[in-house]
């Protein structure tokens, strides 16, 4: 993924343009859902036509947030205007979620208090046309949402596939009416305002999830651990941590490990080379490469860095074990350790890890640093 600006101004344009586009659907099928809704009593066809109208303001505000997310980073914004998606997709969920408890709320009243209904063919006509709509612009919307990595056209899929299912029940209950007399559209109706609720809390947390801050998906750190791999002489890649400033802003830090034999010239070149590729490859902005040194020329400190090894990863939640460092003249040891997030107790297995290779070496100082599962 080449994160040029060319390539963000072109992600900004192709998202405005699915959004006007789910904004013109969901107009047409607004207006002529609350037409025939309103003529023939439907509470269901109305509350459908109320979804849609919350998929309108919902897609304005994508349009204007990914618009503004598009500005050029600034003095007092140096990461850029990327998070203003989030905070866009965070507006529409609370929008979705006022539109489901309204829903709910007159959904109930009809059930309480049931008014006749009649149908015509226009009502089954618009009702089939939403339905076919609102399937093939949502499959559009994923799509393109995985394509252009935009969680609210994601979001949008989701919901035009959920209107899909919410207009064939509403069709169902116009059927069922026609066919047999049963009143089951104020029910439909209910169902319609929960499925609208439940999209709202959903695409609310997901929301909350990435502002707090994710874990990398694992695709994208496995490629750009592969690639700071292919630079010759680097031994391991770890310690790999990505901010998100928006969806198409990634910035982060990483640990290089290398022969302790490199000089300061050499690992600087190496640095900028790392930066540089890892930028054009996988989109990602390095701020800091940092390292670790490998005992490579002392075989007492490739030993006792086998022994411990093998020690340390015995132990149960110990996912990883690197930074390896040896001083045989101080008698000091030093490695990092990641314990998995699923352990009960994490101080417990630092102390455990200790104690062992304590044991191993008495004579040594042993100085653990506790790392975290950033990233797979």
């Amino acid at each position: 993924m080449n994160n040029t600006a060319v390539n963000v101004q072109e992600r900004q344009t192709q998202i405005i343009r699915m959004g006007l586009l789910g904004i013109a659907v969901n107009i047409l099928l607004a207006v002529s859902k609350m037409i025939f809704g309103l003529l023939s009593r439907s509470i269901a066809i109305v509350l459908d036509a109320v979804n849609n109208m919350s998929d309108i303001l919902s897609a304005l505000v994508t349009v204007v947030g990914v618009k503004i997310a598009g500005k050029p980073a600034d003095r007092e914004h140096p990461y850029g205007h990327g998070r203003y998606e989030y905070l866009s997709a965070m507006i529409v969920s609370a929008i979705i979620l006022y539109a489901g408890v309204s829903a709910v709320i007159e959904a109930i009243r009809k059930i309480l208090s049931p008014e006749d209904v009649q149908y015509s063919p226009g009502v089954f006509i618009t009702v089939s046309i939403a339905v076919a709509a609102k399937l093939i612009l949502g499959r559009l919307l994923i799509l393109r949402g995985k394509l252009l990595r935009s969680d609210a056209l994601r979001n949008s899929g989701k919901d035009a596939l959920l209107d899909a299912v919410l207009s064939a029940a509403t069709m169902l209950a116009a059927v069922l009416y026609v066919a047999f007399g049963l009143k089951t559209e104020a029910w439909i109706g209910l169902l319609i305002s929960l499925a609208i609720l439940k999209a709202g809390i959903d695409m609310f947390r997901e929301t909350v999830s990435k502002i707090l801050g994710e874990r990398i998906e694992s695709a994208l750190s496995s490629a750009v651990k592969e690639t700071i791999l292919e630079t010759p002489g680097v031994i391991g890649v770890y310690d790999l941590i990505l901010n998100s400033y928006g969806p198409e802003r990634l910035m982060g830090s990483v640990h290089i490990e290398i022969p302790d034999t490199w000089n300061a010239e050499r690992i600087d070149t190496v640095s900028h080379e790392i930066t540089q590729r890892v930028l054009e490859k996988n989109g990602v902005i390095l701020t800091a490469v940092g390292i670790l040194s490998l005992n490579t020329t002392d075989d007492k400190a490739k030993e006792m860095r086998s022994k411990v090894t093998e020690t340390v990863l015995a132990e149960p939640y110990v996912l990883e074990i690197h930074g390896f460092r040896c001083d045989l003249t101080n008698k000091t040891i030093h490695f990092d350790l990641v314990v998995d997030f699923l352990a009960p107790q994490r101080r417990l297995v630092y102390s455990t890890v200790l104690e062992k290779v304590q044991e191993i070496y008495p004579d040594y100082t042993i100085q653990i640093e506790a790392d975290s599962d950033y990233s797979d």
